[in-house]
């Protein structure tokens, strides 16, 4: 299962890998590189809905910032 929504206005796409662990692919400082955290070691989420949380409670403390 895949699913993509926007977090502080940044596009975050979760799933499950082959191991079964919850992996977030999100753009990084530029828009152009992204980046692939782990939120199975990162924040314990053992389904992509607890990854979503993870992430948007991570995003509350640390939003993206806007410009340079």
């Amino acid at each position: 299962m895949t699913k993509s929504l926007k977090i502080s206005g940044k596009k975050h796409s979760f799933k499950k890998n082959k191991k079964g662990e919850v992996i977030v692919d999100h753009a990084g400082k530029n828009d152009a590189k992204w980046d692939k955290i782990n939120l199975t070691k990162k924040a314990g989420a053992k389904t992509v809905a607890q990854g979503v949380k993870a992430a948007k409670d991570w995003h509350k403390k640390n939003p993206h910032k806007k410009g340079k």
